[in-house]
């Protein structure tokens, strides 16, 4: 019987342009453009320099592009750089069943990989389908499981997805990007405990995740070996980090290649923890119908699944004064009063203006939670919001599916968008609307540098 890494290896291997459905591939374009327009944003920001810095100091051969920078680095570099930028804004896909941000760790490490090894667009997407479908099965085969026990999914198994993105683009043999699989788990790594503080670290986690798959397909290339149990053996990731019984193994080779999980990962509508993001719809909703002014509003009940509060909801303190704005993100407290407040969710509501607005700090304060036991969670993301009004009167709006996921999809024109409002705080408008039409038209690209010499800076 062929082990999960034996099967997600050969699927990945074996993928070709052709046996992609059009639709998938359609979606992937759009991911890609999304990782890029975050991935500019960021740019500007404080974290980002930290990691650049530390980068560039590095060296190295200079084959990939840094987006938004005029510096190229090694493959294992930029997309450690490009990857913290996917992630910083917290603005990036995420799969719900999974609970994993896949296209920070997927798209950073193909890019790179498929700039320096000359690849078309149709290698580097054909290559991100294969991530997309191997990191969304290694979270699925045990959902929720690993931020139960403080592991961050999506750095876990991003590093495994992307040693096999790499080793796709790499040309690796069947043993090879097999061994780069086994080597990935001694490099697989990631914590939730930034939620206690709020610090900058969570960010890294996809870059780090797409550099190390990177590192582990080049080992393997010149002959490291790793176990081929590395997911379900006795020592394996499940067995290590979510326990006996806390996974199913089947999973990760259930409907490779005829079910495409990629098209179940959710665009993210507003830069926040995609928990809270059901709940927001609700507050826009009840704006826009019920014409809400937040100075007639007495309380703000969330009715949550039980397992976001502890992401989203405690401690209480630190909801209501966020103290960075990654706490802000974090928080559901903050984040519905921002909305009541100002009518909108974006990058800058985290910025330290926002979270320092004292109106939204003191609604914020009238903002509680009640655990709803018939919630759908994990498999959807909903919310209800029912608004307290100083009349007396209650106001509520229920969202079954969150924005931006199969059940309630985000336009094209929306991540159209998205895209530009994100890239133009870097980018002028044609150099904004040419990256759009060539990642539109990414698998006629015969050489990649051609595509990514358009996001680097003038």
């Amino acid at each position: 019987m062929k082990t999960g890494a034996e099967s997600l290896s050969e699927f990945v291997r074996s993928l070709r342009w052709d046996d992609i459905p059009e639709e998938v591939r359609e979606n992937v374009k759009q991911r890609i453009l999304d990782v890029i327009g975050l991935s500019l944003a960021s740019s500007p920001m404080d974290f980002y320099q930290t990691v650049l810095n530390t980068a560039t100091e590095m060296g190295g051969s200079p084959t990939s592009t840094v987006i938004g920078q005029k510096v190229k680095l090694p493959p294992p570099l930029a997309a450690l750089v490009n990857g913290t930028a996917a992630h910083g804004l917290d603005f990036d896909d995420t799969h719900t069943q999974a609970i994993v941000h896949a296209s920070a760790c997927i798209v950073p490490a193909a890019l790179a990989a498929a700039e320096a090894g000359r690849k078309s667009g149709r290698d580097l997407i054909a290559a991100a389908v294969a991530g997309y479908e191997t990191i969304l099965r290694l979270g699925a085969a045990a959902p929720g499981r690993f931020h139960a026990r403080g592991f961050h999914a999506t750095s876990i198994t991003g590093t495994f997805a992307t040693a096999l993105v790499s080793g796709k683009l790499l040309d690796l043999n069947g043993d090879q990007i097999l061994n780069a699989m086994g080597i990935a788990g001694s490099q697989a790594s990631g914590i939730l405990e930034f939620l206690e503080d709020g610090s900058w670290v969570k960010r890294i986690h996809p870059g780090w995740a797409a550099h190390s798959g990177i590192i582990a397909a080049e080992l393997a290339r010149w002959g490291m070996t790793g176990p081929k149990t590395i997911l379900e053996g006795r020592f394996g990731l499940y067995r290590t980090h979510v326990g006996e019984g806390g996974f199913d193994a089947g999973v990760l080779s259930d409907g490779l290649g005829s079910r495409w999980e990629t098209l179940n990962i959710c665009f993210k509508p507003y830069p926040a923890c995609h928990f809270t993001h059901a709940f927001l719809d609700c507050v826009a909703a009840l704006q826009r119908d019920q014409q809400v002014s937040a100075d007639d509003v007495s309380e703000i009940l969330c009715r949550v699944p039980e397992g976001i509060v502890p992401f989203v909801c405690e401690p209480v303190s630190a909801k209501l004064a966020p103290r960075s704005d990654y706490e802000g993100k974090f928080s559901l407290q903050f984040s519905v009063a921002a909305l009541l407040i100002t009518g909108k969710v974006n990058v800058d509501t985290y910025e330290p203006a926002g979270i320092s607005n004292d109106r939204i700090l003191e609604l914020a304060k009238r903002v509680r939670y009640e655990i709803d036991p018939d919630t759908t969670f994990p498999k959807f993301y909903p919310g209800e919001v029912i608004l307290v009004m100083r009349d007396g009167k209650r106001l509520g709006y229920k969202v079954a599916f969150n924005r931006g996921g199969p059940g309630n999809p985000m336009t094209s024109p929306e991540i159209m968008d998205k895209f530009r409002d994100n890239a133009r705080r870097v980018l002028t408008g044609n150099r904004i609307e040419t990256i759009i039409e060539v990642v539109m038209k990414l698998d006629h690209t015969s050489d990649v540098r051609d595509f990514t010499s358009l996001l680097a800076k003038d």
